[in-house]
């Protein structure tokens, strides 16, 4: 059947086509024949034309109106996405506005007063330090002389 599904010229026959449309074809003959409507124009058109209004199935009762509903709402999902893009395309430009302008550079090199910490006198410190050091020292005096009374 192979030799009679194309003819010289490498578009389908009349006769491939009717085998096509009754479901006689192998599954290689058939995929020969689907890749070809796929690429060739003329095939595809003279497929289409091949079929009698008789023999066309009508479509379901809304099927007209939910697939032009489907294909509205896409479109608007479309249109929702293209204005999401546009705002946040406009808040990064801005961002990068802010980064790159002289107005981040004013508001860094503005003089705020700083505030003066005083700095910390450590003699109070120092004098609690060596309090603590000569009352440690006399503890270890009063042990090491308690050490000694008891070994005697």
């Amino acid at each position: 059947m192979s030799n009679t599904l194309f003819k010289e010229n490498g578009h389908l026959t009349k006769v491939s086509l009717k085998s096509l449309k009754e479901g006689s074809l192998s599954d290689y003959e058939l995929v020969l024949i689907s890749e070809h409507v796929c690429h060739c124009e003329g095939c595809a058109d003279a497929l289409a034309n091949s079929f009698d209004d008789n023999e066309l199935v009508e479509a379901p009762l809304g099927f007209e109106a939910e697939i032009l509903s489907k294909i509205k709402k896409k479109k608007e999902s479309n249109t929702q996405f293209v204005f999401y893009s546009l705002r946040v395309a406009i808040a990064a430009s801005i961002a990068l506005m802010f980064v790159f302008s002289n107005a981040l550079n004013f508001v860094a090199n503005t003089k705020v007063k700083t505030l003066t910490v005083p700095t910390i006198s450590l003699g109070t410190i120092n004098t609690i330090n060596k309090s603590l050091n000569d009352f440690s020292q006399k503890l270890i005096n009063m042990e090491v002389f308690n050490n000694e009374k008891q070994k005697k």
